[in-house]
């Protein structure tokens, strides 16, 4: 890329950040991004050529990173590009900051008293009291961030993120996932969360796969569940995957059919239902039907590679409902039946365990349950 120029509007030397900024705009922005912007007033003052590749080396980030931290703050009117004759970008101009009416009153965050001498009538059993200073921390209410709002769809948007390939991709992945053409009101939810909720290439595309995984094929679910993280200040795929574990009824389910008591998942059981549910692509009732023939097999030692084995099978033989698993079980007593094999059934209720190949599996399923214990009691 050529190199640009930094500049502004006014004739004005920045030497500190503008209050607007920290008040209005840098509460909302992603962490990145606001860097970005702080090394572009820096690189202003200086009034010297650089290079979108510098700026990346400066923070040890991708010119894809920088690229969607300005096109974020063009979105938010914080600068504007210049071009020469040929459409090249030549000039970033820093434009002038704005009050906003949606945000917290500056003079209220500069008013906040973190501690107060209370009256011991008013003091609570929980409020444990300075010894020094005879004072307590005042009880504040947590400021809740408040959603950007939305933005209409409009071409000038298009033009923006049509050379952006990381945002390409998200739509690639988004049409793929969804299995449909994104309209117009689908690339305004795509570039608000993108842009405006500043969310990055990676953790959209986990939203997709997380919106999917939950069978809502939907960027309109996609803009709910996103505008929960942004609140909950979820910025990262790694924030959402934890978050996400708490709440997918597809772990609760599986937690629930094996008696597991606890509210998240290992690394080991993890990576196991990933790969049933994503690389099989076996859904929640199927997962379950391997859980429970898992229970009635093995009553006392029933784990997730054992569970695994059956999907394995099931998967090769490829069962896509369980009409499927229906028809292979049928068709393994009539074959057992003409070889004139008949297996042994236990005393009390019939072990209806009849799909799972009768391969020996003791070294592997050892070697797991090893994993697996080590992982627990490491806990």
């Amino acid at each position: 890329m050529s190199y640009i120029t930094i500049s502004t509007e006014k004739n004005e030397t920045y030497s500190s950040i503008s209050n607007l900024f920290i008040d209005y705009y840098m509460t909302h922005a992603n962490g990145e991004f606001v860097k970005v912007y702080l090394y572009l007033v820096r690189l202003m003052s200086l009034n010297t050529p650089v290079s979108i590749a510098d700026i990346a080396d400066h923070f040890n980030l991708t010119e894809k990173d920088i690229c969607r931290a300005i096109k974020y703050w063009i979105t938010q009117d914080v600068l504007k590009l210049s071009y020469n004759q040929a459409g090249e970008p030549t000039g970033i101009t820093l434009l002038p900051l704005k009050e906003k009416k949606n945000s917290t009153d500056a003079a209220a965050i500069d008013n906040i008293t973190f501690f107060k001498l209370p009256e011991k009538s008013a003091a609570k059993k929980e409020d444990k009291q300075d010894a020094v200073t005879g004072m307590i921390p005042e009880r504040t209410e947590d400021i809740t961030p408040t959603l950007p709002v939305k933005k209409t769809f409009s071409p000038d948007m298009a033009d923006i993120h049509k050379d952006d390939e990381a945002f390409s991709d998200i739509i690639f992945e988004a049409e793929t996932y969804f299995g449909k053409n994104l309209s117009a009101k689908d690339m305004e939810t795509l570039i608000y969360i993108y842009d405006q909720l500043g969310f990055s290439c990676e953790l959209v595309e986990y939203l997709i796969e997380y919106c999917v995984t939950m069978n809502k094929k939907s960027l309109r679910y996609a803009e709910t569940v996103a505008n929960s993280w942004y609140l909950k200040g979820i910025h990262t795929k790694e924030d959402a995957r934890q978050a996400s574990l708490k709440y997918n009824p597809l772990y609760r389910s599986i937690f629930k059919q094996l008696g597991i008591d606890r509210a998240e998942p290992t690394s080991i059981e993890t990576a196991y239902i990933e790969t049933w549910n994503k690389d099989m692509g076996f859904d929640i009732a199927i997962i379950n039907e391997a859980c429970q023939k898992a229970i009635i097999a093995r009553p006392n030692s029933a784990n997730f590679a054992y569970v695994n084995g059956i999907l394995e099978n099931w998967y090769k033989n490829g069962v896509k409902s369980i009409k499927d698993i229906e028809k292979l079980d049928k068709e393994f007593h009539q074959k057992k039946s003409q070889q004139g094999e008949y297996e042994k059934r236990p005393s009390g209720k019939p072990n209806s365990f009849a799909t799972f190949a009768a391969r020996d599996m003791k070294n592997e399923i050892d070697e797991m349950e090893q994993l697996f214990l080590s992982e627990i009691n490491s806990q």
